[in-house]
C-alpha cells in the first residue's frame, strides 16, 4: 500500500529550488535509508513529509488523499507523524514528564498516559532512568528518550533525521536495532537519512539517494 506519494513537486526558498523530485511512493510498514550529501534536501523532504513545510509546486498525497495548505487538516495529518530530530531538546523535568508531555497535548488520560509511558520507557530499555533529570542524560540516551516520546503517540510513520550521527558506537548499535524492533513489531512505517550508506544497506528494505535535491 503507497502511503506518500509526490509527483513533480519542488521546495524553493526565493529563487533557489532545494528539492525537486518528480515521483517517489513510499509503501506502508517499510523502512526507508534517505542518504545524501550535506545541502542535497534531506531535512527539507523530511519536513514535507511530516507535514510542516509545504512544497511549492507539484503534489503530496497521503494514503491516497491529496495534502493541501488547509491548517486543520495538516494538523490532523501532524498527529500522524512524529519527525524526530538529530539534536532534540528536552524539557528540564523528568525522563517520564518528558514522554508524558504529548499525550497531555492530545488530552489522553492519565491511566492511559502512564501505560504509554512506560511501556515506551521499557522499548527503548530506559525504566531506570524514569524520575532521572531529562537534560543530564548522555547523548545516546537522549536519542532513546526521544524516540521514547514518539512512541508514546503510536505513529503511523516515525522520521528520524540522522539518528545514530551524533551517539557512540554502542548507541548507534542500540537505535539501529530499536528501529529495526518498531518497523518489524510495531509495523511503523520509518524514513530515516543518513550519510552512512553501509548501516542504510543493513537496515533499511529501500534506499533513496537525493543529490542537489533530486
Amino acid at each position: 500500500m503507497s502511503l506518500y506519494q509526490l509527483e513533480h513537486l519542488t521546495r524553493a526558498y526565493g529563487r533557489r529550488i532545494v528539492l525537486a523530485i518528480d515521483r517517489l511512493e513510499i509503501e506502508a510498514g517499510r523502512m526507508y535509508a534517505l542518504l545524501g550529501p550535506n545541502g542535497a534536501g534531506k531535512t527539507t523532504l523530511l519536513n514535507l513529509l511530516a507535514f510542516l513545510d509545504e512544497p511549492t509546486t507539484g503534489s503530496l498525497r497521503f494514503c491516497g488523499k491529496a495534502v493541501g495548505s488547509d491548517r486543520a487538516e495538516r494538523l490532523a495529518l501532524r498527529r500522524q507523524v512524529v519527525l524526530v530530530d538529530q539534536h532534540p531538546i528536552m524539557f528540564s523535568t523528568s525522563v517520564a514528564a518528558n514522554i508524558e508531555f504529548g499525550l497531555k497535548i492530545r488530552k489522553i488520560d492519565r491511566t492511559a498516559r502512564q501505560r504509554a509511558v512506560q511501556a515506551a520507557l521499557e522499548t527503548v530499555g530506559l525504566e531506570r532512568y524514569r524520575e532521572a533529570r531529562a537534560h543530564e542524560l548522555s547523548g545516546g540516551e537522549t536519542q532513546r528518550l526521544a524516540l521514547a516520546r514518539a512512541l508514546a503517540l503510536a505513529p503511523t510513520v516515525l522520521l528520524c533525521d540522522e539518528p545514530t550521527a551524533s551517539v557512540d558506537t554502542e548507541n548507534q548499535a542500540k537505535i539501529a536495532a530499536l528501529l529495526r524492533r518498531i518497523n518489524t513489531e510495531q509495523g511503523t512505517t520509518i524514513v530515516f537519512t543518513s550519510h552512512d550508506r553501509l548501516q542504510a544497506a543493513s537496515l533499511a528494505e529501500r534506499t533513496v539517494v537525493l543529490e542537489s535535491g533530486r
